[in-house]
Order: C-alpha cells, then structure tokens, then sequence
C-alpha cells in the first residue's frame, strides 16, 4: 500500500462510489445544520424559484336578497434565488499514507476493510465541504464576479436579514420591523419579551420559533435563569416568557438580528436535477487526484412580509408604511420618516 499509485486511487475511488452511490448526498444530509433543522424544502428548477402570494380584502358580510359584490384579490411576486455550488478538490495520496495508517491502526482494522478512497472521501472531503457548507449557510455573500473565492458563493442567512432590512417599502417587499432596545447581558429577556409583544396580532398564534445568534440565544438563557431561577415560570429557559415559543440560537451568526417567521415560510431550496450532493467526476493529474463534486444550496422567505425583524435603529414598527401595515395586517403601525 505504501507503494500506492495515482491510478490506483482513481480506481478504487471510483469503484468505492459506485458500490455507495448515496454517499455524498446521505453524510450531507446527516449533518443537518440549524438551518436545515428548521426549514422546509421548496422543490423548483435550475436556480430560480418564482412565486407568488394572494392578498384577500375582506369577503364576509350581512345577508340581504342583493348582489352586493365584496373582496378584492391582490397577486404578489418574488423570485427566490439558489446557488450552483463546486468543489475542485485535490490531494496527493503520498501525503496521507501516514495518517491513513495511523487510522487503521487505531481502529484495528486491515486495509481491504478501510481503502484509501474511503479514506480520503468520508475523512478529508466531506468533514472539509459540511464545515465549509455551515459557515457559508450564515456568513456567505454572494459575489457573481468571484465565485472562486471561499465565501462567495451564496448568500447565507445575515446577508439575507441585512438585504431584507435594507428593502425600500413600496419598491420591494419589505419585512416586518419590531424595534426593541440594543441588546446587553442584563436586558435580553425584556427585549425578547417587547419583540414577543408587538407581534401583529394576525401572527400571533402561528409564530412557534424566535431565531437569534447562538451567543444570544446563551446570553438569554444566563439572565432568564439569574432573574426568575430555572423552575419558577417554565423549565426550559429556551422558551420565552409570552408565547413560550422555543428559541433557536444559530451557530456562527455573529449579528444581533433577532428573526421569526410562520412554519412554511422560511425555505432550504433545492433543485429537481442538480440539487443532490454528489462527485461528478475523478481525475489524476501529476501527484493529484482530483475530485469534482456539484450541488446547489440556498436559502430565502417565501414572503417577506410575514418575515418580523428586531429594529435597533429606530421605532418603526410594522412594513414601513401605513398602507402596507394596513393591507397585511389590518393596523396602522409607527413609520419613521
């Protein structure tokens, strides 16, 4: 073995794929990040997502003998966006050998029970590419004009919150704004216990989930403990105070966006074609084998205005304007000229 060959390794890597074709996609998908854990696939094709929403005016009223026609319908747009994502991966089997080694050695076994491809694939590739997927998930910001620099390649959850607040009422769909204080060690719980308390009435019952940074989502559980002790309103400290409704911190999230949204709302987007994880293709070259791997990963809100955003900027309150406060949920809300 330790006179292994690059097409060798090609080989065997090919053969080990083929025998475990569910591989890629399966470690992928065992390693569910937060994310995932909390949206809901949305099925659509080649990267784009068009989809709509209908907006009802009121249809109930008293009953006479007359036609007296009543409710309107209003068709809303928006296009959700996926990213076409690669992995050019490269190694050089000589430079593994000893730690392959040190591996079977470890866990007592042969090399015919553990081959090297099976090595290089479930202990060097995949770890590197769900590690890579995690951080992108959150931190990415997609750059069409860079796509070969690492971060790049999607948009991941705070470039969505950000572009989402950055939304210019009447031009795009903007989300709904909560103001609440900045957030501190000692303020976290009333701040979460403000932003439970002006959710629009409408939404109330179908919001089950606060998202915030994971450090917040600590920072809250700290001081909800200090102030009330474990036991005296509610066991789980991860449940706020109002609508117990459970509080997701999000790994790696460094901002202090507090966000919730209804079930179906918050979507994972994949791909009919192209959407499972998986090695499209083995190459040597020189020392290398060269592993080439395809899939697409995004995320996004189906509608934005029933996604409610912490505003620390100001006190607007609501869609950022009256008439779209009013036409979603029936209130005048606090704009901010």
């Amino acid at each position: 073995m330790s006179t292994i060959t690059i097409d060798d390794v090609v080989k065997e890597a090919d053969s080990f794929l083929k025998h475990n074709p569910e591989l890629i996609s399966a470690s992928i998908n065992r390693a569910e990040s937060t994310l995932d854990k909390y949206t809901k696939p949305l099925t659509k094709v080649k990267g784009q997502f068009p989809q709509g929403h209908t907006l009802l005016s009121n249809v109930v009223q008293g009953f006479d003998a007359n036609w007296n026609e009543l409710g309107a319908t209003q068709i809303e747009h928006k296009i959700l966006k996926n990213y076409h994502q690669k992995v050019n991966f490269a190694i050089v089997p000589a430079e593994i050998l000893s730690s392959y080694w040190a591996e079977l050695y470890a866990e007592g076994k042969k090399p015919e029970d553990m081959p090297i491809s099976k090595y290089i694939i479930e202990k060097e590739l995949l770890p590197k590419v769900i590690d890579d997927l995690a951080h992108l998930e959150v931190k990415g910001v997609f750059d069409a004009g860079d796509l070969g620099t690492f971060g790049k390649s999607m948009n991941g959850i705070e470039k969505i919150l950000a572009d989402l607040l950055a939304a210019v009422p009447g031009t795009d769909h903007t989300p709904f704004k909560i103001p609440i204080q900045a957030l501190t060690d000692t303020n976290i719980v009333d701040q979460v216990t403000e932003y439970e308390k002006l959710i629009p009435s409408k939404l109330k019952s179908k919001i089950k989930i606060l998202f915030m940074s994971e450090n917040n989502a600590e920072r809250y559980q700290l001081q909800y403990e200090e102030q009330f002790g474990q036991n005296q309103f509610q066991k789980d400290a991860l449940k706020t105070r109002l609508g117990k409704r459970m509080i997701v911190g999000i790994p790696g999230m460094e901002t202090d966006d507090i966000f919730a949204t209804t079930e179906n709302n918050f979507r994972r987007l994949i791909d009919v074609f192209d959407g499972k994880p998986q090695i499209t293709d083995i190459q040597k070259q020189d020392y290398k084998v060269k592993f080439f791997m395809e899939f697409w990963k995004g995320y996004d809100f189906l509608i934005n205005e029933l996604v409610l955003i912490s505003n620390y900027a100001d006190a607007e309150h609501g869609l950022g304007s009256q008439a779209l406060n009013q036409k979603y949920y029936g209130f005048d809300g606090v704009t901010v000229p």
